[in-house]
């Protein structure tokens, strides 16, 4: 009886912990997407195509800080290992090595897509409004990329230290300024001329930037500065940042296939404006659900990479199951909004009814497999923090590439189906990729992966 209580004690405390860590994690991405939806909404003020131009620049957006703000897995991944085992001393190593390669690759891919932003549109869509449109955009939003992808590495490895609240305060600070330099930039305030779409950009371009002169204050004089001194020079470590490349290369690599899901909506463009406008809709509005499961999915790296530097290999095990459930239930009261409010939440996003109407079941059945999806985003962000990125590589690919594209090509082309049809390839897509990162973190050779 006492051994049952003390269980019951320790499984209490480990389930308080992984929402006690969520909590600022989710606030932070939440906000996030709140101000996507934020923005969204009004540029959907501004017409259909404004709404899915941006909504395909936004993609490739996030494609581009996917690939490169990657670091951020390898650096929490070695920060909540180093932690574990009690070396405050690498601390700074990290920060330092890690921020210095995030500089650089972000400096790259801001000149590649200033400059390439047309090219880029030019494939993904056929629609002259729609890369009219898009392309300043994109153009604008891709200067500020060096800066976000700055800011990811740094929230790996504040996370990986469990110290959330610093990026929650940050993030929310990021996107507060962003909601009001969208009213101001979009539809011109406080002697700002009306610049609409590019305005949106700039907005967002701005606020970044201002986000990571914050960021880089919290982190210098809330945690470097009462670390260990060491010169700047002196930790530069090429080994070090070989190791967080390894750890990082198979996440970016990974998130090339994202570009599956731009090629998701090219095809549902192909069946019409409206379809893929009421598509960009569904992504904005599960991105909330999304969130969720990857804010409770990143505080289990940190707590199943901490358990594992320690050696307690059964405590990293109860940690990612019991972060599997609770991104579960998160994004499955989420999925039930979805499921019960579909008109009244894409009608946040449009004013077309005609377009909502095109997005009410597949918003709906999206909203039912939110459960199941919260299981395997919870335990793919697991598996990358305790170093397992090449599983969930390889099993993305798979889901990505073999199941969900060709899903959709089927149903576009040869079956010359509807919008449901189309999206029938992306749920295959999440009851694939949940199978398979529960059946890994079952069979347990992650415990293993020494970083």
């Amino acid at each position: 009886m006492i051994q049952r209580s003390a269980m019951k004690s320790i499984n209490t405390r480990m389930a308080n912990e992984i929402v006690r860590m969520s909590i600022p994690v989710m606030i932070g991405m939440v906000s996030q997407t709140v101000l996507n939806i934020v923005d969204t909404a009004m540029v959907g003020r501004l017409g259909v195509p404004h709404l899915a131009s941006v909504g395909l620049a936004s993609f490739i957006t996030l494609v581009m800080v996917l690939i490169f703000g990657s670091l951020n897995i390898g650096t929490q991944a070695i920060t909540s290992r180093r932690l574990g085992e009690g070396r405050p001393e690498e601390f700074p190593k990290i920060a330092y090595n890690s921020a210095l390669l995030a500089l650089a690759a972000g400096i790259a891919i801001s000149i590649a897509g200033y400059h390439l932003s047309g090219y880029i549109f030019s494939l993904i869509s056929k629609d002259p409004d729609v890369i009219r449109i898009g392309t300043p955009y994109l153009s604008i939003r891709s200067a500020g990329l060096f800066a976000m992808i700055m800011i990811f590495t740094l929230k790996g490895f504040v996370i990986g230290l469990g110290r959330v609240r610093i990026d929650m305060i940050v993030s929310v600070i990021i996107n507060l300024l962003n909601i009001f330099l969208n009213y101001c930039f979009i539809f011109g305030h406080f002697f700002i001329p009306r610049l609409e779409v590019r305005g949106a950009a700039i907005a967002s371009v701005l606020s970044t930037i201002a986000g990571l002169i914050v960021y880089l204050i919290f982190v210098h004089f809330r945690i470097l500065r009462i670390m260990p001194r060491i010169r700047v020079v002196k930790s530069i470590s090429a080994d070090l940042m070989a190791q967080i490349v390894k750890i990082s290369l198979p996440r970016a690599i990974q998130s090339f296939s994202v570009l599956g899901f731009i090629i998701f909506l090219s095809f549902i463009g192909q069946i019409g404006i409206n379809e893929l406008a009421i598509s960009n809709i569904i992504f904005k509005a599960f991105n909330l659900s999304f969130m969720m499961g990857m804010a409770v999915g990143t505080a289990s790296a940190t707590l199943v990479g901490r358990s594992l530097g320690r050696g307690h290999e059964n405590e990293a095990v109860r940690y990612g199951w019991y972060s599997a459930a609770t991104g579960s239930v998160f994004m499955g009261t989420v999925g039930a909004l979805f499921m019960f409010f579909p008109r009244e939440i894409m009608g946040f996003f449009s004013d077309s009814s005609q377009t909502v109407e095109k997005g009410v079941l597949p918003f709906q059945i999206l909203g039912a497999l939110q459960f199941i999806d919260g299981i395997g985003i919870v335990l793919s962000r697991t598996l990358q923090g305790a170093g397992c990125t090449t599983y969930v590589m390889i099993s993305e690919t798979i889901c990505i590439w073999l199941i969900m594209i060709p899903g959709v090509w089927i149903a576009v082309k040869p079956l010359h189906g509807g919008l449901l049809a189309a999206w029938v390839s992306l749920f295959m897509y999440i009851l694939f990729f949940t199978s398979f990162m529960a059946w890994k973190f079952y069979e347990g050779g992650w415990k293993k992966v020494r970083i």
